[in-house]
C-alpha cells in the first residue's frame, strides 16, 4: 500500500505541476516515462538481489525510502531537469520493490499464489484509493511543494521500519538450501515465460499511459476541478483494488489464459470509450470499469510466469516482467503525450485502448497453438 501511494504524484499531483510550471504535454509525459524507464533499469538487479540476499526485506525497506526521498527532493526542483532526474529517483524505488516484495509472497503461499497476489495487489491498489483523494485534498489546501513533502513521509517512515523490524521468515534456511538455475534457459527463454513478459508489457502499457493522461483529460480538457477529478481517479483505484483479489480467486479455480484473453480485449474496448462518455455517472461507470478490468489481470500474469519457472529464480522471474513493464512503458505516456500535442487529449485517451487490445493477441494466439497440438 506505501508503495503505491506515490502513484498520487503521477496521477493528481502531476497536472498541478505542469501547469504551475508551464510544462506541454510531451515534457509531462517524459517525467513519467523516465520514471518507468529508470524502474526497468532497476528491476532485473533487484530480482538478481531477491534471490541472492538473506535480507529481502531490508531490501524492501531501502525502495521506499527512495520514494519518499524523490518525492521530498522532487519538491525543491527550481525548474524541469532537476525535477526529471528526481523522478528518477523515484524510479529506484518502484522499480526494486516488487521482485522483493512477490519473491517474498511466492515463497510463502505457493499453493494460493494466484489469490496471495491478488490480495497483494488489492492492498496496492488501495494505497491508490488513497492517494487522489488525500493529495487532491492537500492541493486545496496548499501549494504542490508543500504536499510533496508532506507525501515523503509514508515511504521513509514505512521503509525504515520494514528494514529494520520485520525480517523475512524463515530466509536463512531457504537462501542456505537453494539450489542454482539457468536465468538464461529456464525464464528468458521459456516461451510461457516470455508469453507473460509480453502481456504483461502490454497491460502495463495502458496502465501507465492511463493513470497519467485520464487525469490530464479531465483537468484540462473537460476543465474540471481538481477534487473533482480525484474523485473520478479514486473511482478507478477503488475497483482496481476490489479486482484483484477477486481474479486471483477465478483464476486459480478456472485457469489464466481465457480470463487474460476477456479482461484485455474489454479494458481496451471500455478505455477507448472514455472521451465519449459524459461528466458524472456515465464517466464514474467508465472509470470503474477501467479499474476493475485492466488492473485485476496483473496477479493473474504473474501467477502464471512464476508456476513455469524454477523457484530458485522468483526474483529474477519477477524482475524480467518488471523491467519489460517499466522498461518499456515509458513508450505509452510520451507517445499519448506526442498525439496529445498533435491531435488533442481525447485522441490521446483512445490511443491508450490500443495497448490492452494488443495484450488479448499474445495468450489468444496461444490458446490456438494449444488447440493445434491437441
Amino acid at each position: 500500500m506505501t508503495e503505491h501511494v506515490y502513484i498520487g504524484v503521477q496521477t493528481v499531483a502531476l497536472p498541478v505541476i505542469a501547469a504551475a510550471m508551464g510544462f506541454s504535454m510531451t515534457q509531462a509525459g517524459l517525467l513519467v516515462s523516465t520514471r518507468y524507464f529508470v524502474a526497468g533499469l532497476t528491476n532485473l538487479p533487484s530480482g538478481f538481489l531477491a534471490d541472492a540476499t538473506k535480507r529481502r526485506s531490508t531490501a524492501l525497506g531501502f525502495c521506499l525510502v527512495c520514494l519518499g526521498l524523490g518525492s521530498l527532493l522532487m519538491s525543491f526542483a527550481p525548474t524541469y531537469w532537476p525535477l526529471l532526474i528526481f523522478m528518477g529517483i523515484s524510479g529506484i524505488g518502484t522499480g526494486g520493490f516488487h521482485p522483493q516484495s512477490i519473491s517474498i509472497l511466492s515463497a510463502a503461499y505457493k499453493e494460493r499464489r494466484a489469490f496471495a497476489l491478488g490480495i497483494h495487489d488489492s492492498a496496492a491498489n488501495l494505497g491508490e484509493v488513497i492517494a487522489p483523494l488525500t493529495i487532491g485534498a492537500l492541493l486545496s489546501f496548499t501549494d504542490w511543494r508543500t504536499t510533496l513533502q508532506i507525501w515523503a513521509l509514508p515511504g521513509l517512515l514505512a521503509g525504515l521500519s520494514y528494514a529494520l523490524f520485520f525480517p523475512e521468515r524463515n530466509r536463512l534456511v531457504e537462501h542456505a538450501g537453494r539450489a542454482k538455475g539457468s536465468f538464461w534457459h529456464d525464464v528468458v527463454k521459456d516461451r510461457s515465460v516470455l508469453a507473460m513478459f509480453f502481456v504483461s508489457v502490454f497491460r502495463t502499457l495502458g496502465q501507465s499511459a492511463t493513470t497519467v493522461f485520464l487525469p490530464l483529460y479531465m483537468t484540462i480538457y473537460l476543465k474540471l476541478p481538481v477534487a473533482t477529478m480525484g474523485f473520478y481517479i479514486s473511482t478507478v483505484f477503488l475497483f482496481a483494488g476490489i479486482s484483484p483479489t477477486f481474479s486471483g480467486w477465478v483464476a486459480d479455480k478456472i485457469g489464466r489464459i481465457p480470463l487474460i484473453v476477456v479482461g484485455s480485449s474489454l479494458a481496451g474496448v471500455v478505455i477507448m470509450a472514455i472521451p465519449h462518455l459524459a461528466p458524472g455517472i456515465p464517466l464514474g461507470i467508465g472509470c470503474g470499469l477501467v479499474g476493475a478490468l485492466l488492473w485485476a489481470l496483473r496477479p493473474v500474469i504473474f501467477a502464471a510466469a512464476m508456476e513455469v519457472a524454477p523457484p530458485t529464480l522468483a526474483g529474477r522471474t519477477v524482475g524480467f516482467l518488471y523491467s519489460g513493464n517499466m522498461g518499456l512503458s515509458f513508450i505509452a505516456p510520451l507517445s499519448a503525450g506526442m498525439i496529445a500535442d498533435a491531435y488533442g487529449l481525447p485522441a490521446a485517451v483512445t490511443f491508450i485502448g490500443i495497448f490492452p487490445l494488443l495484450g488479448s493477441a499474445v495468450p489468444l494466439a496461444m490458446l490456438r497453438d494449444r488447440m493445434r497440438r491437441a
